[in-house]
């Protein structure tokens, strides 16, 4: 019968004394790479093409990245993650897209069984209940797209930083 690890220094101890022998790959139970050394998955929720194509150029230039999965609207979205295409660490969605918006789609997110993930909207809107209503509907932050691909790739990157 194999010993666990815990169960090996207990047999050693003597008094106030350990015996310590060097760890094998026996002694250890495989754990997941922490979130942070393994590369993203990323879901683009956004219905205009040429943002689309920005952000994912924007997404792809930062090294945590490894995947984005772009849906044009949240309908696209909620079915991609629904046939196992889409296994997001993070969604980066849109407010005002056709058939159902952002709002509607964090909503969504949170009522669904399952895994959760962080959401973030980025969007044209400057507007202070946009913000305020995307909160509430469970964004963990509102950016206003930048004007420039520069601010858009180090706004992107400090969403990657905070919300994971």
């Amino acid at each position: 019968m194999k010993k666990s690890t815990s169960e090996k220094i207990a047999s050693m101890t003597t008094g106030a004394y350990a015996v310590l022998t060097p760890a094998t790959s026996d002694d250890f139970e495989p754990f997941p790479p922490p979130l942070y050394s393994r590369k993203l998955h990323i879901l683009l929720v956004e219905d205009d093409e040429p943002d689309a194509y920005l952000i994912g150029r924007a997404l792809q230039n930062n090294p945590r990245v490894g995947e984005v999965v772009v849906a044009e609207n949240g309908f696209k979205a909620l079915e991609l993650i629904d046939i196992g295409w889409a296994t997001p660490d993070l969604a980066i969605v849109d407010l005002h897209m056709p058939r159902k918006d952002g709002f509607a789609l964090l909503r969504d997110f949170a009522a669904r069984e399952g895994p959760h993930f962080p959401s973030v909207i980025l969007t044209s809107s400057a507007a202070k209940m946009d913000s305020l209503e995307a909160m509430i509907c469970g964004a963990v932050e509102f950016i206003t797209k930048p004007d420039s691909p520069v601010k858009l790739a180090a706004a992107l990157d400090r969403v990657i930083y905070n919300a994971l």
